[in-house]
């Protein structure tokens, strides 16, 4: 068996979501891609994003930095 964690906070400065990003990026190099090889890989990832959906009008969102072993 395998324990998921997913958390989407969303913060209204940078410099917060920097600091849950970074103790996040911690815990994942403990984290397991599960069915590694196979066509149903499921890959751990950390991801900090600019979200621009409450801005009018909504812009796309930007991936700023990631924790992944998928390509």
């Amino acid at each position: 068996m395998n324990y998921q964690v997913r958390v989407n906070l969303f913060f209204p400065e940078e410099e917060q979501a920097r600091r849950v990003f970074a103790y996040n990026a911690k815990a994942y190099a403990n984290a397991l891609d599960l069915k590694p090889d196979t066509l149903a890989t499921e890959f751990s990832s950390v991801e900090l994003i600019e979200n621009r959906h409450d801005e009018a009008p909504s812009a796309p969102c930007d991936c700023i930095e990631r924790r992944c072993s998928y390509p």
